[in-house]
């Protein structure tokens, strides 16, 4: 035996002395073989640390990807690489040692070589850790998006349009055209065919990286056209203050930019690219040029490519359009239907004016009505060289059809905005409110359900178009259709309005233009500087003013308003004023005063002669800390807002002199937040529930027995809308008319009372709370709970108590003990309604929904789970039968999104039928290895899917290509739908481990 060891020491001696192993010493290799075990374990450690870090950096990359648009910068995924091509060697290292088992000296040797490539590693691993420390905000770039879709019209089901639109979409796929102009008269159907090719581009993914639609007008000045595309394209010009330099920053924007489309619409004047920032689109840098116009004059001052012009409808689509406006039950008759014809032909073949004389028709079913309609329209008649002037009689035929001169006083009152504007309903309904347009007012509710009566009757006959923006309803016009009413208002003494919204100006017009008869005046979202015309307007039956949106660095003389009686409507919000005019004080046919975001707002003269008030809003004008004298003798106000002010006290006895009060907002004000019984000068809780005309309250209840006393009071009951913060927490937004909110509150053993007309319920940092199915009693009306960094909570819903078939939105971030959203057995009601789930961050979360609570799912719309460490299985059926057998329907599923949940298996281990499918994105989940898409689903979605809205499944290509499909086939049809997501690295980590927060 000792001649053995002897000769294996030889040996080893011999390996050694032979192959000197790198060179090294020899009590540096024997090291190697002495303490192999600690290095590798200390590799290993810095691996898992570098594999930490990686998760992080990625986990932050795709938030920046997802919620901003934001690319890795180039350093970054130079580091993300090494980290992958590190993280290889390392694990080709522990390949190695596992396979070599038996002693021999070649053993020995090679171990001494592991041992010194493990010592070589660690350095590398260390090096590279320390690369790794990116600050947020050099980790990525802004990169726009591709753009945004709109909405299109029936117009494009017509043979003239298609065939100008399919012409526009060969010079796009000629490489060779590269600036397009497409012109023709208002209200032909330009932006209807630009929109459709707007839409085609974003889902045509393989011809440009991005699409800008900026909308022009008559008015835009360069310096506003600089500005509208520096939004677009995310480029902050604050810092540049004149034409050259905003020019120079836009234009290096661009050349950042690569395969683009420009679209600029409505354009009537041809402007210099170059002068605004505008590159000259090239084959070279990829981009092309968009525009409409009415004048081909234009088109070639802009040195168009290509033009098209859009020509009007021929007679036998004209009819198509025309019929269908004015519907088939109005022209059963066949006398009415030959007069229908008549008429029809009289619009010219313009699509605006077939749509808004046929929806004026619409209807109609007496033949006198037909007749002396044609004969208005004829009596018009002008030649095709006149069409475009002729344009104005037909619109105008649809505002004079009209039901009353209170609708038709209403639509004027939309022009008062700026051309292009997107008009906040709500807002224009109140305008018309408090001028008294709508009536007396009896009530708030009442006059806007007249209000919104008359806006259907507008949008109905075409002369308001519905959008939304930024989730609120709105409404715009057509520029043909404004120019239309400012001519109305410009000439027709009823009406006589100076308009000039939205025109850049940085003076007030001339004292000249505000004579005696004018009824309105709109200079909002200019940039004056003051409103001083040297002497006071003689404007003695001037109803509105509005002002708001203008810097007014200036203080309003003191008498500007002396010969303003008939004021109704002052609007000065958004404003730099520090104070208003003494002679606001007798004003005393002021309806509304608004002056909300006024932040150097301090100073307002007394109120007590205004008595026909009837809104008051000071709201988030920071600098007011008390209410104006004369407040309390404010008899007919309706509304206050105080929301956002520094006001502390409201005086004692002041809902019982305001006997009309509707509305008292005062959200985030300082009234109520001190936890003190008010003294005898200031208003109580008690004085709140007196008062029987509240319809809508906004308070803060930073001390819970004050909300305590107030729910427990049942006040609620007689409001319409309430918002209710409780605690002293950070104060939340809130999108439903009637919530509670608790905030940073122990609640403890506390029996929480909230009213049973509650629609949005959130609670947010309330630590000692463990189930919220106690607390969502009684609350049958809620369509939206959120439940936010209440790390006690384990489940939200208990079946056998609660009853959410009304619940549409539930969000849950930040529950480190949830293990499951309901408990018990699921009646049949049970969340029914939900048509959106969000849940975040709940690392104990194992599956989102189970049992036979999926079949309850038919409303569900977007699912959205992330950083859920837990969860293997998104949903889970409990049943006896087979796993397989079992198909559930989730048919308005349109959003599936998955983040960062590394042990997530499967969506379902059955298929789940999508009928509605929209998008999915699994980002980071990369044990994710199966779809629940059967062969037939698949097929379906795929003849689905041939028109949009196009189905988007996103995520790395190395993830899609490890997903194990039940049928082969499905993969092959699904593969045009996948889109591969700028994501740095594919690889799925070893043992990765992540803690949540």
């Amino acid at each position: 035996m000792a001649v053995n060891i002897i000769g294996t020491v030889a040996g080893v001696l011999s390996c050694l002395c032979a192959q000197n192993c790198f060179g090294q010493t020899l009590g540096h290799q024997i090291r190697h073989l002495r303490r192999p075990k600690r290095n590798l374990n200390k590799l290993m450690s810095l691996k898992e640390e570098l594999d930490a870090r990686k998760v992080d950096v990625s986990s932050k990359l795709n938030q920046m990807w997802l919620q901003k648009g934001m690319n890795p910068k180039t350093a970054v995924e130079l580091w993300l690489k090494n980290v992958d091509k590190i993280a290889s060697e390392v694990n080709e290292i522990i390949r190695k040692i596992e396979q070599e088992s038996r002693i021999s000296p070649c053993y020995v040797c090679l171990r001494i070589k592991l041992g010194q490539l493990i010592e070589k590693k660690i350095s590398e691993v260390r090096e590279v850790l320390e690369k790794g420390q990116f600050a947020d905000d050099s980790l990525a770039e802004t990169s726009p998006r591709k753009g945004y879709p709109l909405p299109t019209s029936r117009l494009m089901e017509h043979g003239t349009t298609m065939r100008s639109l399919n012409r526009i979409w060969n010079y796009i796929l000629d490489d060779r055209v590269r600036k397009i102009g497409i012109y023709g008269m208002g209200g032909v159907g330009k932006t209807t065919i630009l929109t459709e090719i707007n839409n085609s581009l974003l889902r045509e993914n393989r011809l440009f990286d991005s699409v800008i639609w900026v909308s022009a007008s008559k008015e835009m000045t360069p310096e506003q056209l600089q500005k509208i595309i520096a939004e677009k394209i995310d480029v902050d010009l604050s810092g540049f203050q004149d034409e050259t330099t905003r020019a120079a920053a836009l234009f290096e924007a661009f050349e950042r930019r690569k395969r683009f489309v420009l679209i600029l619409d409505d354009l009537w004047e041809p402007f210099s690219l170059e002068r605004v920032g505008i590159p000259i689109p090239t084959m070279e840098n990829g981009y092309k040029l968009l525009i409409t116009t009415r004048r081909l004059s234009v088109c070639r001052g802009m040195e168009t490519d290509k033009d098209e012009k859009v020509k009007v409808l021929t007679d036998n689509e004209a009819w198509d359009l025309f019929r269908d406006k004015v519907g088939e039950a109005t022209l059963a008759s066949p006398d009415i239907q030959q007069i229908a014809k008549h008429v029809a032909k009289e619009c010219m073949g313009l699509p605006l004016g077939i749509v808004t004389v046929g929806r004026a028709l619409r209807n109609a079913t007496d033949i006198s009505e037909w007749e002396i309609s044609l004969m208005a329209l004829k009596a018009s008649t002008v030649n095709m060289e006149q069409m475009e002037e002729s344009v104005f009689s037909r619109l105008k035929f649809s505002f004079t059809k009209l039901k009353d001169d209170t609708s038709r006083a209403c639509f004027l009152f939309c022009a008062l905005y700026p051309e292009g504007d997107h008009i906040d309903t709500n807002e224009l309904i109140e305008y018309w409110m408090w001028e008294g347009l709508l009536g007396t007012v009896d009530g708030i509710s009442a006059s806007k359900q007249k209000g919104k009566i008359i806006l259907n009757e507008l949008k109905y006959a075409c002369l308001l178009e519905s959008v939304i923006q930024n989730a609120m309803e709105c409404v715009k016009m057509h520029d043909l259709i404004r120019d239309m009413a400012i001519t109305i208002l410009r000439t027709d003494p009823r009406w006589h309005c100076i308009v000039k919204a939205g025109s850049g100006l940085t003076k007030p017009p001339h004292i000249d233009e505000w004579v005696e008869d004018v009824q309105r005046v709109s200079l909002m979202k200019n940039d004056l500087k003051n409103i001083n015309l040297g002497n006071p307007p003689p404007c003695p039956g001037v109803t509105s003013l509005l002002l708001q949106y203008n810097s007014f660095r200036q203080t309003i003389p003191y008498n500007f308003f002396d010969f303003m009686q008939s004021l109704k409507v002052l609007d000065l919000s958004y404003t730099g004023i520090d104070s208003l005019p003494g002679s606001i004080s007798n004003l005393v046919n002021l309806c509304a005063l608004l002056v909300s975001n006024c932040w150097n707002l301090r100073a307002i003269p007394s109120l007590a002669k205004l008595i026909k008030l009837m809104a008051l809003d000071l709201s988030c004008s920071r600098n007011i800390k008390e209410l104006p004298h004369g407040t309390e003798q404010l008899g007919n106000l309706r509304r206050l807002n105080i929301s956002n002010t520094m006001i502390e006290i409201l005086p004692s006895g002041l809902l019982s002199a305001l006997t009309l009060l509707e509305e008292l907002l005062a959200s985030n004000a300082l009234v109520f937040q001190i936890p003190l019984p008010p003294t005898s000068s200031e208003i109580s809780i008690d004085e709140i529930i007196s008062s029987s005309t509240l319809s809508s309250l906004e308070v803060d209840f930073w001390y819970f027995d004050l909300y305590d006393l107030y729910a427990r009071s049942g006040h609620w009951v007689q409001l319409d809308k309430f918002k209710f913060n409780v605690g002293p927490g950070e104060l939340q937004e809130v999108s439903e008319k009637r919530s509670v909110a608790f905030l940073g509150m122990s609640i403890g053993k506390k029996v929480l009372l909230i009213p049973a007309t509650t629609t949005e319920l959130k609670f947010i940092d309330c630590q000692d709370v463990t189930e919220l199915s106690t607390c969502l009693l009684h609350v049958e009306k809620l369509k939206k709970c959120t439940v936010v960094c209440c790390y006690s909570v384990e489940n939200i819903v208990d079946t056998g108590k609660n009853d959410l078939s009304m619940l549409e939105t539930l969000v849950l971030r930040f529950l480190i003990s949830l293990q499951m959203i309901c408990r018990e057995v699921v009646t049949p009601s049970t969340l029914m309604s939900l048509k959106i789930i969000n849940v975040e961050f709940c690392p104990n979360l194992k599956n989102l929904f189970s049992g036979s609570l999926l079949l309850q799912l038919l409303n569900l719309e977007e699912i959205r789970v992330s950083h859920c460490n837990s969860m293997e299985e998104l949903m889970s059926w409990e049943g006896g039968e087979n796993i397989h057998a079992a198909k559930i329907l989730i048919p308005k599923l349109q959003k599936l999104r998955l983040e960062f949940m590394p042990k997530l298996k499967e969506i379902y281990g059955g298929f789940i039928s999508f009928a509605s499918l929209c998008s999915i994105d699994v980002i980071s989940c990369h044990a994710l290895k199966r779809l629940p898409f059967d062969l037939d689903d698949a097929v379906g979605l795929h003849q689905q899917l041939l028109e949009p809205p196009a189905l988007e499944i996103r995520g790395t290509k190395y993830w899609w290509e490890s997903i194990e499909w039940d049928e082969p086939a499905a993969k092959q049809i699904m593969q045009p739908y996948f889109l591969e997501l700028p994501m740095v690295s594919d690889q799925a980590n070893i043992g990765l481990h992540v803690h949540s927060l």
